[in-house]
């Protein structure tokens, strides 16, 4: 009896955990279809199913439907956030650029949706009147810190279209949500090429420089003046710079030399919260328009911030390092697309330098960190721009096929870090193994007659010779 009563027992229990499974299985199933967030695709519309059998082969009646396709009210532009009209997530777009790389495409900067993004679909209007509707491919940017958007590629692919990627530039393209294909398009890109003209000034020697949005009011006009003419010393010839906010002051100081084309200046407000949704105001974007614009002019780009400068320690300008170091390479196809710089800091908190020859930061901040970082932590580089595809914060994410990257040795060049704060908190950074690097002194001379100058010629900056630095933190 006790034996029937035990098997009895199990039975039921059994019973109990194969209808509990049910149960939860429903529940969890209900749940997944009416209360949860639904799916980035949607049903399969008609528009859907035409691009796939464009895909696949069957053009006709896609290729026909598009060319009746009227020429979009809007002008295209370039260098501007505009949104994507219907999309679930938000989605905006910057600049469109001629991609011949990796894949025929249309190559657009924009920002959305870490994972799984929207899915959308180009449309283009070719200089010659013909309109194509583009099969499109949206790619987040590698370095986005797990946020729940990034920076990311629209790739607008040529595939099996007949259109040739030259064919494209001067095109105007947008980018459209495929759930709401007939609303109004709400953006319009002029596609911009990415090779060199013919006659254009480009020269495979030139370096440009490519900076961070600056935000928060950002105003360090005095630092900003010594770090332009720093760098203009060390062969820089141009500058790419996006302006979310800065003071009145820096407004002034960036009109002057844009006037005189040492910059590119560019609006950036992107409406996404900065280290929020997003990081630091899409830096990421922000350093990839920059790779793709400066394509057609420059021979190599330095990526690196504001407060930072890339120091030759036997060469006397960047230009001539980045020559040396090419060099070494004597087969041309065996030469580095990148060169990474290791990173000291030099904490501004640290006592002045008492051999200091002027107010200069680079001249009184002399002291800094024994060990550099190792290379790809905080290291920043230069890059031959058409021998690469994405770039990264600290390194060069990918590259072009066939091209890599190459540490530069503490001997040929550092990258001076001048900190405003110490990450490790209060006075934590007095105790840092460091030593006395006196490298910059020997520009102290013809910067400071640089800095003095320009302050006397800007008179919208309102500043003095005789008080530069006395009433600034740095």
């Amino acid at each position: 009896m006790r034996l029937r009563a035990r098997a009895s027992n199990r039975a039921n229990i059994s019973f109990f955990i194969f209808v509990m499974f049910f149960a939860v299985f429903g529940v969890i199933f209900i749940t997944e279809l009416f209360l949860l967030e639904r799916p980035t695709q949607p049903s399969r519309s008609r528009y859907e199913i035409d691009v796939q059998n464009w895909a696949g082969g069957r053009t006709e009646r896609f290729a026909s439907m598009e060319i009746e396709q009227a020429s979009p009210a809007q002008t295209a532009q370039d260098g501007v956030w505009q949104p994507v009209t219907g999309t679930r997530f938000r989605f905006y777009v910057y600049s469109a650029y001629v991609e011949r790389r990796t894949v025929a495409a249309v190559r657009i900067i924009a920002s959305t949706k870490t994972r799984g993004p929207d899915a959308v679909f180009c449309r283009m209007w070719l200089p010659n009147n013909r309109t194509l509707t583009l099969k499109a491919r949206v790619q987040a940017i590698r370095e986005n810190w797990n946020l729940k958007y990034s920076a990311a590629y629209v790739l607008c692919l040529l595939r099996d279209t007949g259109v040739k990627p030259q064919e494209t530039v001067g095109a105007s393209i947008a980018v459209i949500a495929s759930i709401a294909p007939n609303k109004p398009t709400t953006n319009l890109l002029l596609v911009m090429d990415t090779e060199p003209k013919q006659g254009s000034d480009a020269h495979p020697k030139s370096l440009h420089v490519c900076v961070k949005p600056f935000h928060f009011s950002y105003g360090r006009v005095e630092w900003m003046i010594e770090w332009i003419e720093l760098n203009r010393m060390l062969g820089v010839s141009h500058f790419y710079m996006y302006n979310n906010t800065v003071s009145d002051q820096m407004g002034c100081l960036l009109s002057h030399y844009k006037r005189r084309g040492l910059i590119t200046l560019l609006p950036w407000e992107l409406p996404i919260v900065s280290k929020v949704k997003i990081r630091t105001e899409g830096m990421f974007a922000a350093f990839n328009d920059c790779l793709y614009r400066s394509m057609p002019t420059a021979g190599w780009l330095l990526v690196i911030d504001t407060d930072e400068v890339v120091m030759p320690r036997q060469k006397r300008k960047l230009t001539d390092l980045l020559s040396s170091l090419t060099d070494t390479y004597t087969l041309p196809s065996k030469r580095p697309a990148a060169f990474l710089f290791r990173n000291a800091f030099f904490y501004v908190p640290w006592k002045d330098d008492p051999e200091s020859k002027a107010p200069l930061l680079t001249s009184r901040k002399t002291r800094r960190w024994v060990k550099p970082h190792a290379l790809k932590n905080r290291s920043k580089y230069a890059v031959r721009p058409r021998q690469v595809v994405e770039l990264g914060n600290h390194f060069v994410w990918e590259h072009a096929p066939g091209a890599n990257s190459v540490g530069v040795p503490v001997e040929g060049a550092l990258l001076h870090h001048y900190r405003l704060h110490c990450e490790f908190g209060g006075d934590q950074c007095l105790s840092v193994p460091s030593i006395v690097d006196r490298t910059a002194h020997r520009y102290t001379n013809e910067l400071w007659e640089r800095v003095k100058s320009k302050v006397k010629e800007i008179k919208c900056l309102n500043l003095h010779v005789d008080r530069l630095w006395v009433d600034s933190a740095v």
